[in-house]
Formats: C-alpha cells, structure tokens, sequence
C-alpha cells in the first residue's frame, strides 16, 4: 500500500490546479521542467496524487481524474470531505486509524503518535512524518491535534 510523502496538502493542491489549468494530459519531464521543484518532490506529488485517486500516471503522462476534477471543483467543505474519505485508504492514516481504534478513548499523545512512526514508518526523519499525518488530517478533518496538551483525537 503506498505511503503519503508529501508533507503539505497545498502542495499537492498546487499541482492540481496546475494541471486543471493545462486541461489534458501532461508529460511528466515537462512538468518536471516548468515546475520549480526538485525531481524527488514532483514524483512523490504524483505518486501521492494517485494515491489518492486524484491523478493517473501513465506511460510518462500524468492527467486529472474524475475524482480530481471534481476535486477541485468543490468548495472548501466539499474537497475536505473527499479528502477524508481518500485518506483512509492509504498509509499512514489506514494503520494510524486502527491503533485510535484500538485506543478507549480515540487519543494519543505525543509520545505515542512518535512510536507508531518510528515502529511502522520508520525513516531519517520522523518529525515530518508527524508533521505531515498532523497536516493532511487536520486539513481533512479525520483527526485533531492539540498543540497544548501534545494529544492527537481521531474525529469520526
């Protein structure tokens, strides 16, 4: 199952309208060439943009689904919904959600929130994997964080 990268929802937001703007399929190189990222950023926008179901990438072209389309199209309230309902397919927040699960109280707190990265999403950097599960489900509205108390709640 593939594993959200990108550590801000604007960012891949930027792309889609991006690519909204262009109105058909895109050659990855291309954008690659107009886009003032670095080629790791891009890839791990598009795989995270199809992982989500926003974005095919096929054969070195990448276009807009239906699904993001209609994306971005919404409003605010609307984009947060099919976000929500996006993320719960993918890693972490399919694992992050069964451990609230398995919580009496749908809580965790910091010390709790970095074991869970560190055991199941190991990497150099674990703080912008915790940044990034606190952005994408805050945005989205699946969960909440408490910079006060460090608690993280899972909003069903």
């Amino acid at each position: 199952m593939q594993s959200l990268e990108t550590e801000n929802v604007g960012d891949l937001l930027g792309l889609l309208e991006i690519l909204e703007d262009v109105g058909k399929s895109v050659d990855i190189a291309t954008l690659d060439d107009s886009l003032d990222e670095e080629r790791t950023t891009l890839m791990n926008l598009l795989n995270d943009g199809k992982s989500l179901g926003f974005l095919d990438v096929e054969k070195g072209d990448v276009k807009l689904t239906l699904l993001g389309k209609e994306f971005l199209k919404s409003d605010v309230n609307k984009k947060k919904e099919i976000l929500k309902k996006q993320l719960i397919r993918v890693e972490p927040f399919v694992s992050l959600i069964k451990l609230f699960r398995n919580k009496e109280n749908l809580e965790l707190n910091r010390e709790e929130l970095f074991d869970f990265i560190k055991e199941n999403f190991p990497s150099d950097n674990d703080e912008s994997t915790f940044r990034m599960i606190t952005n994408w489900g805050r945005y989205s509205r699946l969960i909440d964080y408490d910079v006060d108390t460090d608690e993280m709640f899972l909003k069903e």
